[in-house]
Formats: structure tokens, C-alpha cells, sequence
């Protein structure tokens, strides 16, 4: 979990690895990037914990590895998460919409959708790759860091 410049990478193994192992990662993060605004914390806090549930719900018998890389830069925050689960049977819709009220499922790539600017998904060889990003929309002034708003 060491940052190199700009980037951030973890490896979370489910099983034993929970979703908190992918919070636990972002909370290392925040502790040296002070920079990030709360809404953006809470915006990628939200898109990393239901992709990384995702992953665990879709593989219940599995063991599977995800990579998680996380990029801040000025202006965009990139998420990137690669895992060896199986492959999705569909892909998702360019536009999700919010499942009924009573649906038990569904929620996930519409409530991502409705915090990043963009999200991608492909499959690469035997592995998911789910990409993201995200304007920055509330910096936080740190000393000798310009901030843009």
C-alpha cells in the first residue's frame, strides 16, 4: 500500500480480504493526501465498496484476487480495479437506472454512475478490469499544494 508519485495500489484476497480490507486501504490514502475534499473521499469510499462487494457477491465459492489502483492527480481522481473472479455474463448498460425499491439487487453500477464522470468495464484476458474517473470537485488547500476548484 505505498505510493508511487501519484499512484496507489492494494491487493485485497477474498476470502480472508473484506471490503473493509478496500477501506482500510483508502483511509491509508487520505491520511497522506489531505488534499482530497470530503465529497470525493465519500464518492470514491462509495465506488470502491461496491465494486470490491461486487466482486465478493459475484465469486461466493471462490477465492479471487482484486488489484486496486487509485490515481490523484490536480483535477481528476482515476480508480482502477482488476480482479480474477468470473467473467460478467452481460455488460453493463452506458446509463443504469435505479432498480424498483423492492429489488434486493441492482443498485450498485447505478449509484457508481451517479458519482463519477465515467466507468468502464472490459474483460482482459481472466480479468475483470472496471475503470473509473472523476473531476475533482472540492480540493483541500494543503500547504505548498496549488489547489483548483
Amino acid at each position: 500500500m505505498r505510493p508511487s508519485g501519484i499512484e496507489y495500489t492494494a491487493v485485497i484476497r477474498t476470502p480472508p480480504d473484506t471490503v473493509d480490507d478496500a477501506h482500510d486501504f483508502l483511509k491509508s490514502v487520505w491520511v497522506e493526501r489531505s488534499d482530497v475534499g470530503p465529497e470525493d473521499r465519500m464518492a470514491l469510499e462509495t465506488v470502491l465498496s461496491e465494486l470490491v462487494t461486487n466482486v465478493i457477491q459475484s465469486n461466493p465459492h471462490s477465492q479471487v484476487q482484486c488489484e486496486v489502483t487509485l490515481s490523484i492527480g490536480p483535477d481528476l481522481l482515476q480508480l482502477e480495479t482488476s480482479d480474477t473472479g468470473k467473467q460478467l455474463d452481460q455488460l453493463p448498460p452506458a446509463s443504469a437506472e435505479m432498480p424498483a425499491d423492492v429489488s434486493e439487487h441492482g443498485r450498485g453500477l447505478a449509484l457508481i454512475q451517479l458519482m463519477v464522470d465515467s466507468l468502464t468495464y472490459r474483460h482482459d484476458g481472466a480479468q475483470n478490469v472496471w475503470q473509473i474517473s472523476r473531476s475533482r470537485r472540492n480540493a483541500v488547500a494543503t500547504p505548498g499544494r496549488p489547489v483548483t476548484i
